[in-house]
């Protein structure tokens, strides 16, 4: 089997515009909360914060464009079951978040670990790409889950805090990610 060896997946720029998108956003929304408790405006500042920084980060998202392009091609030719693994991986949490709110930064940070854990996989499995980047992200967010539950169980943070904590821990998550994926050598 010849797998290619952590090879730049380009999930750097992306990785990086999610992180700081995630993170702007849940500190504003935090901060908003405090003064005001209006979910439409929380919806603007998600979309602003998303906007902005892809207006920063415009040429380089553009230009990854081609190698996320790409993936979406390999994964049209993954089996049926696979297809169906990692959309279950990705939705499920995010489905159960919505029909069991008290566990939801929980459901979040199982979504997104479980999601790009799986995508790793399948790609490195049926594909041969070892995208490491994804895995860190996943292995990350799905670690912050134990370290949420340590935290409410020491009585370190509210169960209140729980969904602000969980997105921080996700845009770090991005942020580790796409910081390795940037700084690797393409080989």
């Amino acid at each position: 089997m010849n797998i290619e060896k952590n090879r730049n997946s380009g999930n750097g720029i992306l990785f990086i515009f999610i992180s700081l998108a995630v993170f702007s956003a849940t500190i504003i929304s935090y901060i908003i909360d405090q003064k005001v408790d209006n979910f439409i405006i929380h919806i603007i500042v998600w979309i602003l914060c998303f906007f902005v920084y892809f207006l920063i980060f415009k040429s380089k998202i553009i230009q990854s464009l081609h190698i996320i392009r790409n993936k979406i091609r390999k994964s049209t030719g993954w089996s049926p079951i696979m297809k169906l693994i990692n959309g279950l991986c990705w939705a499920a949490p995010f489905g159960l978040g919505a029909l069991i709110p008290s566990i939801h930064e929980y459901l979040i940070l199982a979504g997104i670990g479980l999601g790009n854990l799986s995508t790793f996989i399948i790609f490195m499995v049926n594909d041969k790409i070892k995208n490491t980047d994804q895995f860190i992200v996943g292995l990350i967010s799905i670690i912050s889950i134990g370290i949420i539950i340590l935290l409410y169980n020491y009585d370190i943070i509210a169960k209140a805090s729980g969904d602000f904590l969980a997105r921080i821990l996700i845009a770090v998550a991005y942020g580790i990610g796409g910081i390795y994926s940037s700084t690797m050598k393409t080989e």
